[in-house]
Order: C-alpha cells, then structure tokens, then sequence
C-alpha cells in the first residue's frame, strides 16, 4: 500500500503509535476524568447522583454499539473521514457538555460524545491492523492495553487537579481539547484503508453479518469477550466490598484498588517477555486456568479480609489483562480483510459482555459481592478453559 511521504503519522514513524494509543484511550479519558466531579455536578445542576451516574453507564452502552457503525464507516469510506467526523462530533459534544444547566440536555449530549469517542477507539485498532503484522502488531496492540490500563489511573488525578483550578465545567472544556487534538491528528495520518470503496452503504453494513458468519473468528470473538467479565464485575462491586463490606476509608480503598489496576499494568508488559520463551497456546491456557483458580480460592478465603480479597483478586486482573494482546492478535489473523469491522467487534464484545457482568454482580441474589465476584470469575475462566481447549488446535 502506498503512503503519502508528506504525512507524519504514517507506517514506521515513532510518532504513529502514541498517537493510537492515545486514540484507543478515549473512553476512560472520557469516563473516568470527570468522576471526581460527579458530586458537585448533580449539586449544580439540581438533580440526584443517580442521574448524574447515567452518564457513565449511558456512555458505555451508545460507546459500545457506536464502535459498529464506525467499523464498517471506515472500511467504505476510509480511516482519515470517518476519524475526522468523529472527532468533531465529539468536539462539539464537549463543547455542549460544558454549558448545559440541567440533566437532560447533558445526558443527550454524552450520548452524542460516547458516537465520536467510538470513531477514536475503533479506528486505532483498525490502522493497527492495517499497516501492522506478526510480532511488531503484537507489541503494538500490548503497548495499546498498557494505555488503556494506565488512563483510568491517572484520569480521576487529572481530573482533580483541573477541579480545584475550575468547575466541573472545565473538565469537558480539557476533554473538547483531547477531540481537538485527535481531529489535528488526522491531518497528519497517511490513509491506511483499502483504496477500494465501491460497495454502497447498506453492502459495508452486510459485511458484518458475514464476518460474524465466519465461525474461526466467531469463536474466539465470544471467549475472550467473555473473559472481560471478572474484571468488569470487579469494577461494579469493589467499592461496596471494600467500603461496606471490610470497612475501609475510601482513601484505603483507593489503594486497594490501585494495587489491583498495577497488577492489571503488569499483564501486558510482561505477555511480551512470555513471548519470548512459551507458545501463544501455552500461556493462555495457564492464564485461563489461573484465573479459575483464583476465583475458587477468592470464593474460599475473599472474605477474610481486603488484604485476602486484593491479594487474591490480583491474579485474576494481571492474567485478563495479559490475555488481550495474544487474543486480539489471534482473532485479527483469523480473518483477512474487514479490518474495520473487526477491529470494532472485538472492541464492543468485551464491553458487551463486560457490561453484562456488572449487571449480573449487581444482581439481590447475591448473599454478597465477593460471592459474585468469586463466581463469576471461577466459571467464566473455567468454562473459557474447557472451550479454549476444544478449538485451539484450529489457531
């Protein structure tokens, strides 16, 4: 494929790969940067903390589904337009954000910004797996979770920081400024789409079903997006069990789950040394019956103590964390072309199911969260195991 040598952010250009990997950052950015402010948000604007706490859960689900359509946008259209549009969308969405005075306008308009912060997430991966192959893809995409590990992290920090400068209200300004950047971005970038887009708009959408039609890149799509399950629970549970549950100050908790998001960090880093010395088989099968393991022993001493749960519960984040880059490795060479549409599907199946863990965690019928944390993690991972093992000699 030919490049135009004038673009900066073009195959083989050191600059190429922050730039994904700030693109596929968008979402936490988005979510977790104004979480500090959600308290004076609602006082502010007159409404409950539950409605304002829509806007997290609102933005995840259109985030999700939005990542589809840009898939399939990009892959007629071209990277560079569909990253440009949805960029601006989410300019303008932020922009809107930061004047509204009531609820609902900025729920409607967190809608509008999780559409462009779906072109940012899904196109990152789609360039990657335009212009990328074999190990150097793989150290990418480790590289791209580390970023995604990392900005929830440092989010809520930034966040504070602007905070006790500003309102709520400069946040989104902070966050219009990450669009603005992404959308500079796209003027440097050498197109990496095919060059050919001759099938009508309705055609590029079919292409999906036929994709999903493709059982060697069906199945390992549902196992590894499964396997965003105990973390995802983890995420909806962790405050009531270390708050509630043992007691802890939420400052406590904090480093409790710091702990936890470090061992989340390690996953990826350390999958490129694994590498290096064992089968790509090999380590997900020890990660997948790692993670059972520690979802039994989490049933059995969780209770404990926070000490027990995060020590416990650490094995299960670096092992979900270390399984992304070989999984979505394995499912981008499972199928040739559609590097949009693929890119999106991995990207909105882990959060599709992801999203149906919290669901599940948060459920009554738990006696308590680390019983469901505990299960969900022991039979999600046991049961991915036993398919792993059926259909790897296909990969």
């Amino acid at each position: 494929m030919k490049v135009k040598s004038s673009r900066i952010f073009r195959p083989g250009n050191r600059f190429l790969v922050p730039y994904l990997a700030f693109l596929s950052a968008f979402a936490p950015i988005s979510t977790d940067m104004y979480l500090p402010a959600l308290p004076s948000m609602a006082e502010n604007l007159g409404t409950s903390n539950e409605l304002v706490s829509a806007s997290i859960s609102m933005f995840m689900l259109v985030f999700a589904f939005s990542m589809l359509a840009w898939g399939s946008l990009s892959d007629r259209y071209g990277r560079r337009p569909a990253l440009f549009a949805g960029a601006l969308i989410y300019i303008i969405s932020s922009v809107g954000i930061a004047f509204c005075n009531s609820i609902m306008p900025l729920l409607s308009w967190r809608c509008v910004q999780a559409v462009g912060s779906g072109a940012a997430t899904s196109l990152s991966m789609a360039i990657v797996k335009d212009i990328m192959k074999g190990d150097r893809m793989e150290k990418v995409i480790s590289l791209m979770q580390a970023t995604l590990i990392i900005a929830p992290l440092t989010a809520p920090v930034l966040g504070g920081w602007v905070l006790a400068l500003v309102s709520w209200r400069g946040i989104f300004w902070c966050l219009a400024l990450c669009g603005l950047f992404a959308m500079l971005g796209v003027f440097c970038l050498a197109e990496t789409a095919p060059k050919s887009r001759t099938a009508s708009i309705a055609a590029t959408f079919a292409r999906m079903g036929v994709v999903l039609g493709k059982k060697e890149f069906l199945k390992p799509l549902l196992l590894f997006s499964a396997m965003s399950m105990p973390f995802m629970s983890y995420l909806a549970t962790s405050s009531f069990i270390f708050q509630d549950g043992f007691g802890v100050s939420a400052q406590a908790y904090s480093l409790f789950f710091a702990f936890n998001a470090c061992s989340s960090l390690m996953g990826p880093l350390s999958h490129l040394y694994l590498l290096r010395h064992l089968p790509r088989n090999t380590v997900i099968c020890a990660h997948l019956a790692l993670m059972s393991a520690a979802g039994i022993m989490l049933l059995v001493l969780g209770g404990k103590g926070p000490c027990f749960f995060a020590l416990l519960f650490a094995p299960i984040c670096y092992c979900g964390s270390a399984l992304r880059p070989p999984s979505t490795m394995l499912m981008m060479q499972s199928i040739k072309g559609d590097n949009g549409i693929v890119a999106s599907l991995i990207n909105c199946g882990a959060l599709l199911f992801g999203s149906l863990s919290m669901f599940i965690a948060s459920l009554a019928i738990w006696p308590n969260p680390i019983l469901a944390v505990g299960c969900i993690a022991a039979t999600v991972s046991g049961i991915c195991l036993v398919f792993w093992l059926k259909i790897k000699k296909d990969y």
